[in-house]
């Protein structure tokens, strides 16, 4: 089956044909989803951003270039929605939490399970002490694996800008996790 591509469904909708908004949207849908939730740490709270940022994809289409990355234009605006939902909450400091379901914690090892969900609760504790664009940078690297130029062109800032809060949240959590596994250590000694 021929499958449109992603300027034909613009221009379709552009003209139109709301069916092929859905068609353009399918597979980025839930991507955008699990940036919100990553983004807002509340499944509710993401489910009201994603839709927010949908309803500015569909009202801001036919500022969409044509030839760019839709599913970067996509994330930006999503990203975007998140940050002005958190800003008005006033809750960027206990925003952003790690997606429940990652495809690594489901394991049906009890002791896997056990290790995975202490690693996955470490990295949110880690990711509450991130600035938003610290955040917002790792997530979209190191979480969605976009290029330094996705990124870049996602959150409007240079690729060095990228580079530098990307290095500062990698430092932050490596430095965090450090702390927290001498924490452990001494636990560990201690019961000993």
């Amino acid at each position: 089956m021929w499958m449109k591509n992603e300027d034909e469904l613009v221009g379709e909708v552009l003209q139109g044909d709301h069916s092929s908004f859905e068609q353009l949207l399918r597979p980025y849908r839930q991507g955008l989803l699990n940036m919100a939730y990553r983004m807002t740490g509340n499944r509710e709270e993401a489910k009201e951003v994603c839709q927010d940022a949908l309803i500015k994809v569909y009202k801001y289409l036919h500022r969409f270039k044509r030839g760019k990355s839709f599913k970067s234009w996509a994330y930006k605006i999503t990203i975007n929605s998140a940050c002005d939902f958190l800003r008005k909450k006033k809750r960027f400091e206990d925003s952003v939490q790690t997606q429940k379901d990652l495809e690594w914690s489901r394991s049906p090892d009890p002791e896997r399970q056990f290790q995975n969900k202490e690693i996955k609760d470490r990295i949110e504790a880690c990711l509450k002490n991130l600035s938003p664009r610290e955040k917002a940078v790792f997530l979209l690297r190191d979480g969605d694996g976009f290029s330094v130029d996705e990124t870049s062109k996602i959150l409007k800032c240079s690729s060095l800008s990228v580079r530098t809060h990307l290095s500062r949240a990698r430092k932050k959590i490596r430095a965090q996790f450090e702390r927290m596994n001498l924490g452990y250590r001494e636990e560990v000694k201690n019961e000993v």
